[in-house]
């Protein structure tokens, strides 16, 4: 397998080089991103050497490729407000957390990796960057990332959630401006919302919250679900979910497949109070994926007090220490449906709520993230100690604020913001 891994990893970089001869700068960064993005077996060290030559040490190249990305980047529907009046931006996508002071920056955060380049359509960045430290929240796993590697294009340094290995290594070799950070999206969730409901009914066996989506492997899912069904054939499952790339309607298509419609309840763009409702009730929470972001509903389930099961090999296949003894469970492909039920029969041993109350809260999180750019800016200069991040959490639609009071707090940063923004 990793000959096999190597073999491609050489077809595709061939192809990199040949797309940067003919001078589509932008494809051959692409392309390297999705090599680096597939973990195959020598691709890691390669990919950061040709992005530190090819990219990162040629200003002109640099330049190319980010006017390219602007040009083409062009109002789809999810967009179109955003082009209408780009300070909409900064109702979920960006989030003010400190506002600048005579003696520091402010902090933003920017959350999914598709808004990243979309910054620089709107705001001269530069002159963004001299007011705010930026904070990127990428959404999915892979920190090669086109629109991470714009951000290298600024003088001032640029904080990069990277709770991966793989990724927390790659922007570390780089010795950029990006500074990796060890979080991701799953350190955000309100604590508040995701608790145990007192004297709730456990009467739902699984609950599965994964949008309607090809990656998210519903088939696997009810392929072992229809092996626990032969042993409880009164298995009750809750699956949570939203249109992406299938509907609804698909996925019950595929459980009818498996004989599964009355075991099987569906619920559709519910509320984060409805989910950890649902969360309450079930007793073991799946998540059967085998590459996205760092998930976040199996923290919003641990808070919720259950366990979960993840697939072993998630991702890149890093052990998380989130995932342990007292939390969850990690299976494979052929051992699901009896860790199953292994965990079904021992759920009670498990206690996932105490463990991320102590150790992977947002309260936590804004300390580490606080802690990261003091580090970044004692070494750059005498700056008093760095502090005042205001807490966020992160829900279905975007960021908001831990305490609702500060929603508010920030108009006037807002205000201000419109002196970087450009004309289009």
């Amino acid at each position: 397998m990793p000959l096999l891994q190597l073999l491609f990893v050489s077809l595709f970089l061939t192809k990199a080089l040949i797309l940067l001869l003919r001078g589509k700068e932008l494809e051959y960064i692409e392309t390297l991103c999705q090599v680096h993005r597939s973990g195959w077996f020598g691709s890691e060290k390669v990919v950061i050497f040709l992005v530190k030559k090819f990219v990162l040490n040629s200003k002109g190249l640099k330049n190319k490729f980010i006017t390219d990305i602007k040009e083409r980047i062009v109002p789809l529907d999810n967009m179109k407000r955003f082009f209408e009046d780009p300070l909409a931006l900064f109702d979920g996508v960006c989030l003010i957390v400190k506002s600048p002071s005579n003696h520091q920056k402010g902090v933003v955060i920017i959350k999914y990796s598709y808004y990243f380049s979309l910054m620089f359509k709107f705001f001269d960045m530069n002159e963004f960057s001299s007011r705010y430290h930026i904070v990127l929240e990428p959404s999915w796993a892979g920190t090669c990332d086109t629109g991470i590697l714009c951000y290298t294009s600024l003088t001032e340094p640029v904080f990069v959630m990277a709770y991966e290995n793989r990724d927390f290594n790659f922007l570390d070799a780089l010795n950029s401006n990006l500074v990796p950070v060890k979080l991701s999206s799953n350190w955000w969730v309100n604590h508040e919302i995701f608790k145990p409901k007192a004297e709730t009914e456990k009467d739902i066996d699984i609950v599965v919250v994964s949008g309607w989506a090809k990656f998210k492997r519903h088939q696997d899912i009810f392929k072992a679900l229809s092996k626990v069904k032969r042993v409880l054939p009164h298995l009750k499952v809750a699956l949570v979910g939203y249109p992406h790339d299938l509907t609804i309607n698909d996925v019950k298509e595929i459980a009818n497949h498996y004989n599964l419609a009355e075991n099987l309840t569906f619920y559709e763009w519910i509320s984060p109070m409805e989910v950890s409702a649902l969360y309450s009730r079930s007793k073991v929470n799946l998540l059967w994926s085998r590459f996205e972001g760092l998930n976040r509903s199996i923290i919003e389930g641990m808070f919720c007090d259950i366990p979960c099961i993840i697939r072993d090999g998630f991702n890149y296949g890093q052990k998380y220490s989130y995932v342990n003894d007292h939390t969850g469970y990690w299976s494979t492909e052929d051992k699901l449906a009896e860790d199953i039920m292994y965990v079904l029969e021992n759920r009670d041993k498990f206690s996932p709520r105490q463990y991320v109350m102590k150790n992977h809260t947002c309260i936590k999180a804004t300390e580490i993230l606080q802690d990261s750019i003091n580090t970044v800016m004692s070494e750059c200069s005498a700056e008093c100690s760095f502090q005042g991040i205001v807490i966020k959490t992160n829900e279905l639609h975007g960021m908001t604020y831990f305490d609702n009071q500060n929603d508010r707090r920030f108009d006037d940063d807002i205000e201000n913001i419109k002196e970087c923004l450009t004309k289009l």
